[in-house]
């Protein structure tokens, strides 16, 4: 198998491109939802204490 050397600034680009893309994954889950916080991974504090208000209700 060959390998691919990549300079460091395509290596800063790729990262870059990639922590866009999935900041852009995450705002599409918002809008999609409606929901600021779709699960535990989004903000914990703010789920389980939404989860417990509505286990309230």
């Amino acid at each position: 198998m060959s390998e691919i050397n990549l300079s460091s600034a395509v290596r800063s680009s790729l990262s870059s491109l990639q922590s866009t893309a999935n900041l852009l994954s995450s705002t599409q889950e918002r809008l999609a939802t409606g929901n600021r916080v779709n699960s535990a991974l989004d903000d914990p504090t703010a789920f389980f204490t939404a989860t417990a208000l509505n286990d309230r209700a």
